[in-house]
């Protein structure tokens, strides 16, 4: 049987919603969270086909599986640090994944391979970020400052480790051999190379960048126990701002730093 073009967009959108509700039910997406994932996802399915969609999935799926991983253990740091769990609302799916159905768009809109690979370095920053964050919190080895490498407190935005790098590298990699699958038998072999080089390492730079914008832009506050914290408050008690800009948060971060990773690599692409 020979599928034709509506069914098979039939399917992939059925999977797609199919695939939002498993993730509102096992907790992964908020049910607004869900709704912005569907049509968020939709979008980038229109615009540039099954690849972007397979790319955006992969993120997902990987970050979401490494989320779940050991939770019980990050879930007293998360409550102490962050204002938001492991299940991400609708303004962290835009965060990760809007910069990407940008360009998307403009892929849609003006077909050049620049912009293709520049999507995927958007999720390759998103998905190494991700990475970096879950498995790197899991380190015995103390975090250091990505910008003047002193020690900083376990799980505070800027802050690294050996092996949250080393994820963040695996994360962006991961995205990468996702667009290898697509674009084996479509382009040459040395271009591939080159392609997947630039997302894997855009991906990381873009992931390096979100850290440098931890320490430079985000808010940290402290708490009535003169702990630092991401918390604007506690309860209804407001934390004191010790610096960052508060409309800079962690979801503006990470938008911004998946942006201006795919720009810097279209840039590369177009122009070197």
């Amino acid at each position: 049987m020979i599928f034709d073009t509506n069914l098979i967009d039939i399917l992939v959108i059925a999977s797609i919603m199919a695939i939002c509700i498993l993730a509102y039910r096992a907790k992964a997406l908020t049910l607004l969270g869900a709704v912005f994932a569907f049509f968020l996802t939709i979008g980038l399915y229109i615009s540039g086909g099954i690849s972007f969609l397979a790319a955006l999935l992969g993120f997902f799926m990987s970050s979401s599986f490494f989320t779940k991983l050991h939770a019980k253990e990050k879930e007293e740091l998360e409550k102490a640090l962050y204002e938001k769990g492991g299940n991400r609302d609708h303004i962290q799916v835009l965060a990760n994944g809007g910069a990407a159905l940008i360009i998307a768009v403009a892929h849609f809109l003006m077909p050049e391979k620049q912009l293709l690979v520049a999507c995927f370095v958007a999720i390759a920053v998103c998905n190494a970020d991700s990475w970096a964050s879950e498995i790197g919190i899991m380190s015995k080895a103390t975090p250091f400052s990505i910008i003047n490498f002193k020690s900083v407190q376990k799980g505070m935005s800027g802050g690294v480790t050996f092996l949250g790098l080393f994820a963040s590298a695996c994360g962006a990699l991961f995205i990468a051999g996702i667009y290898s699958v697509f674009m084996f038998v479509r382009i040459p072999f040395l271009e591939l190379i080159r392609d997947c080089t630039t997302i894997t390492v855009f991906g990381f730079v873009g992931a390096a960048i979100d850290s440098v914008l931890g320490v430079l832009v985000q808010p940290a506050y402290v708490d009535s126990k003169g702990k630092l914290t991401e918390k604007r408050a506690d309860g209804r008690l407001h934390n004191k701002k010790v610096k960052g800009f508060g409309f800079f948060g962690n979801d503006m971060v990470n938008f911004v730093s998946s942006l201006m990773a795919a720009g810097l690599a279209y840039f590369v692409l177009t122009f070197l």
